[in-house]
């Protein structure tokens, strides 16, 4: 993956100077009312001292919003666009916590379901359900290529592959196991292959936006505090929906089991089994498989999978032939170790889906 390129930042003086001539033009129109006015009211009676009162008042109300007022406006517009050395995970939690409409993440993986922050990252989204908080995620596959090249850029010492796994097991167990039925429909996670443009943490109207140098970590990394409705905020949320559409992108349901089908016609039976990809291969845990097939072995079936996408269309995949995977193997401990990562689980009976010769 390669490092991103910084935001361009709002051009503040082609904004401000907008604003100036915008304003003069409002002054010169309110300045020609006012004249017009004082004019036809100067043949009232007590004209002066009724004058001279409403200026009075008029003076003050203006040194009260000059020196009480626009500095706390100033402030606010400091707060809605500004930047922080690295991501402040804690402030996050505690604002998911508090959030009363949508909170959204764009990300390869997050450290926020790591040992550190995980319980108190999963508490603050059940908080954000129990409120009917919208929550979408968005997280890099581990089968796609970006998740190699941004290993690469970090000089393989984090575990992306890894810790990507780690991360949706975890919101697997979280949306099936650790939440009543009535709030999953309220949460859900995706699973996107393309390479990602930024880092996004969106709560509400606050959005954190940050990108992928080399060697470091987003997390450690400059952070854009910004909102929806600024330019960056706009072509993040912009970039949030393409993925989140795209034809390569899938649920977490779809990345979770792939569908094999063997046989044909009468004899057709279909499984839903776990999977993993390893240099460029498929591997699937086929312990059932094997067990229905135990009489005359695995070794002459010819298979097709079937996935899907986010759009609902089906991806036939095949024919494959099912090769045990030799549990002496380097090959199988490395995709031993992937399942277990994945899946939570060992005893993984090992099959792979092999190009027919």
């Amino acid at each position: 993956m390669t490092e991103g390129s910084r935001p361009r930042r709002p051009n503040y003086v082609w904004a401000y100077l907008q604003r100036r001539r915008a304003y003069l033009w409002i002054a010169v129109g309110l300045g020609a009312v006012v004249a017009l006015l004082l004019l036809w009211s100067s043949s009232l009676p007590d004209y002066g001292k009724n004058l001279s009162l409403n200026l009075g008042a008029d003076l003050i109300g203006t040194i009260v919003v000059l020196f009480a007022v626009s500095p706390f406006l100033a402030r606010g517009d400091r707060q809605s666009e500004s930047v922080r050395d690295n991501f402040d995970r804690t402030g996050f939690v505690r604002q998911a916590a508090d959030a009363k409409r949508e909170i959204q993440i764009l990300e390869l993986w997050t450290d926020l379901l790591q040992e550190s922050f995980r319980e108190r990252f999963l508490d603050a989204l059940r908080d954000a359900l129990k409120q009917r908080v919208r929550i979408r995620m968005l997280l890099l596959s581990p089968d796609a290529r970006a998740a190699e090249q941004r290993a690469d850029d970090l000089l393989r010492q984090t575990n992306v592959i890894g810790d990507i796994l780690d991360n949706l097991r975890i919101l697997h167990g979280f949306v099936h196991a650790d939440i009543p039925e009535a709030h999953r429909g309220d949460i859900e996670v995706r699973v996107y292959s393309a390479l990602p443009p930024v880092q996004m943490y969106q709560v509400d109207k606050q959005v954190i936006v940050s990108f992928y140098p080399v060697s470091v970590t987003s997390w450690n990394a400059t952070q854009y505090l910004t909102n929806p409705e600024s330019q960056l905020g706009q072509f993040v949320g912009d970039k949030f929906d393409e993925l989140w559409r795209a034809r390569s992108t899938r649920t977490l349901e779809q990345f979770w089991e792939i569908t094999v089908v063997t046989d044909s016609g009468p004899d057709e039976k279909r499984y839903r089994v776990g999977f993993v990809t390893y240099d460029e291969d498929v591997y699937i845990s086929g312990q059932r498989i094997v067990a229905d097939n135990a009489e005359n072995g695995v070794g002459g079936l010819v298979v097709r999978t079937i996935e899907g996408n986010v759009a609902g269309e089906p991806d036939e995949r095949g024919p494959y032939s099912l090769v045990p995977v030799d549990a002496t193997a380097k090959t199988h401990q490395v995709v031993n170790e992937l399942l277990i990562r994945k899946y939570g689980q060992d005893h993984h009976v090992i099959l792979k889906l092999a190009e027919p010769s």
